[in-house]
């Protein structure tokens, strides 16, 4: 169960309230959940003796595109995810639904912290087109955002070998595949895979 303590202004998450994307390893956590959560944690009479903790804009819509939802952790407050059983356990908490903070106001420890946030982040139904915009080398923001996911919080396998390969955080598609990897951990060949 998330919760304050308003001295040292520490908001804990634990690992059991976020969403599982991959079995202990990998979770997420919406932008609307947090806002919700830092509402009711406010909403008491504890709460209500200390500072704000959130700065807070619902989705709106501007020019006939709707843009989503924003929340900042404010007045010195920070967030640590806490949960697993051995404290240098790593997982990863992917930020979505939403323009937040949190990657600024967390306590690094073995979390690592993924953050979705674009300029606005519109919600209006074309708005995913912009995911499909070519950015590099042919390949999509969509595919290179799951190509980085991977690298960043993928599974591993072939170290010690001239293939090496990196999973995306689905646990099974290959994103990443360095061919020829030579001693000095030279890859001359890598493939992608951000589909």
């Amino acid at each position: 169960m998330a919760y304050v303590t308003w001295p040292t202004r520490t908001l804990y998450i634990d690992q059991a309230e976020l969403t599982e994307v991959t079995a202990g390893t990998v979770y997420s956590m919406d932008t609307t959940w947090l806002w919700e959560l830092i509402h009711d944690l406010m909403d008491d009479a504890e709460g209500m003796a200390n500072p704000d903790m959130m700065f807070h804009s619902q989705p709106y819509t501007l020019s006939g595109v709707t843009y989503e939802r924003a929340v900042e952790v404010i007045n010195g407050y920070v967030i640590q995810f806490t949960g697993p059983a051995d404290p240098n356990d790593h997982y990863t908490v992917i930020l979505e639904g939403g323009n937040n903070n949190v990657a600024d106001v967390f306590i690094p420890n073995p979390v690592t912290v993924i953050s979705n946030n674009s300029a606005g982040l519109a919600r209006a139904a074309g708005a995913d087109a912009v995911w499909d915009e070519v950015i590099e080398g042919g390949y999509t923001a969509r595919q290179l955002q799951r190509i980085m996911a991977a690298s960043l919080a993928g599974t591993l396998s072939g170290a010690e070998s001239a293939t090496i390969e990196v999973k995306g955080v689905d646990g099974t598609t290959t994103r990443i595949q360095a061919v020829g990897v030579d001693d000095d951990g030279n890859r001359p060949t890598v493939n992608l895979d951000g589909d």
